[in-house]
């Protein structure tokens, strides 16, 4: 089936990877070894609620203290994570030219409310036709619910959908679903491989 919508994760496609940056920071201020990092705060997303809606910034907080000691304040981690997650304008004038070539577009991220914030410094949902984000959706892309929820929502079937995210797991996701998927490494690559999932359609850089 031909593909009729395209979705992007948001943190590493649409923008830099701001929660990594936050993190590689945090294990700078407190000693701490980044590689186990990104995993750890991950499973306090998901335990805490946060990533899901069910709970808050400090539950999360909370979790990451339990596991490993003191980290002052989360306001801090905050700032270094807006501050890093800086929308990529090439990735917004793709999304314009997708839409205007017909295509339905969304954004589905494994965000918070943070997410939020990134929207009102750094507008980037004018440029897709949704915005679904864990935190409101109620369900993550560890769920097959969510990317289910997603193609009913733009109503399309899964194997009309493209998905494209930096997260190799999540793409896996989606393509056992259905989708096409593409997992997002650099821009290059990634514009040629999204050129070919459209079936030779000049999606321009």
């Amino acid at each position: 089936m031909a593909v009729r919508a395209v979705i992007f994760d948001f943190d590493g496609v649409i923008a830099e990877r701001g929660f990594r940056a936050a993190l590689r920071a945090l294990a700078a201020r407190c000693d701490l070894d980044y590689r186990s990092l990104p995993a750890l705060a991950m499973q306090a997303l998901i335990d805490s609620g946060y990533l899901t809606g069910r709970g808050s910034e400090q539950d999360w907080w909370q979790h990451m203290q339990a596991g490993l000691g003191p980290l002052g304040n989360c306001e801090r981690f905050r700032a270094d994570l807006l501050d890093a997650s800086v929308v990529r304008p090439w990735q917004l004038a793709l999304a314009g030219r997708l839409a205007s070539a017909g295509y339905r577009t969304a954004v589905l991220s494994d965000h918070t409310d943070w997410l939020d914030q990134i929207e009102t410094d750094q507008p980037f949902g004018h440029a897709f036709g949704r915005v679904f984000n864990s935190y409101y959706l109620g369900a993550s892309k560890r769920e097959s619910a969510a990317f289910v929820a997603v193609a009913d929502t733009l109503g399309v079937a899964p194997e009309q959908a493209l998905f494209i995210d930096d997260n190799p797991d999540n793409v896996a996701r989606a393509m056992a679903l259905g989708m096409t998927g593409i997992v997002y490494c650099e821009r290059e690559t990634f514009l040629r491989d999204m050129t070919a999932a459209l079936g030779g359609v000049l999606v321009g850089d």
